[in-house]
């Protein structure tokens, strides 16, 4: 089971940036496509691509995971007060130090801006990941994105984990109430019969 949720949240990963590539590179041929056409050159596209993710490859119930955001202008021009809200479930993660929202006074054209967030899941099972909203400033214009998502992950408890990884701390116990008998009563007579 753990093995197939780390599977998951690297093939989920792998997908998220794929995407992202994807649609930057049609963005930037479709202006390039509009330059080559002789059409006099207007403001390009004006957008703001927004990413939440996580890398952990598996999820436990009361250990920190790190979300993490990107933001990419892969418009032309800058955009300014970017704001992102991330109205995360208070019932399903709790923040630790800073709060999920975040204010950048400015990304410029073709660069990006990330910053990560630490939570703690308190539930086990399958949990919904909300997605942040980033409002901004474009040209004196407001407007607002919704970011991606992880999407559904599985929150394993934490005694399942513990359970997984605990080097088979039970059965050493059992093996050695078992065997050590077996090695200190023939010391023990050897050294109380040597005298």
């Amino acid at each position: 089971r753990l093995r197939g949720a780390m599977a998951m949240r690297h093939r989920t990963s792998r997908t998220c940036t794929l995407f992202v590539a994807v649609l930057a590179a049609a963005l930037g041929r479709a202006g390039a496509e509009e330059n080559a056409t002789g059409a006099a050159p207007a403001a390009g596209p004006r957008l703001l691509l927004a990413r939440k993710f996580t890398t952990a490859p598996v999820v436990v119930e009361a250990k920190p995971l790190i979300f993490s955001y990107e933001l990419y202008n892969v418009g032309d021009v800058a955009v300014t007060d970017v704001t992102v809200a991330d109205a995360s479930n208070e019932a399903v993660f709790a923040v630790v130090g800073d709060a999920a929202a975040a204010r950048i006074p400015e990304i410029a054209p073709g660069s990006s801006h990330g910053y990560n967030v630490t939570v703690v899941p308190k539930v086990a099972g399958p949990v919904t990941v909300d997605r942040a909203v980033v409002d901004y400033v474009v040209a004196g214009e407001a407007k607002r994105v919704v970011s991606s998502s992880p999407g559904q992950l599985d929150v394993i408890s934490a005694g399942a984990y513990l359970r997984a990884t605990s080097y088979y701390i039970k059965e050493w116990c059992i093996f050695a109430f078992f065997t050590l008998p077996l090695v200190i009563a023939p010391g023990f007579y050897f050294y109380t019969h040597k005298a």
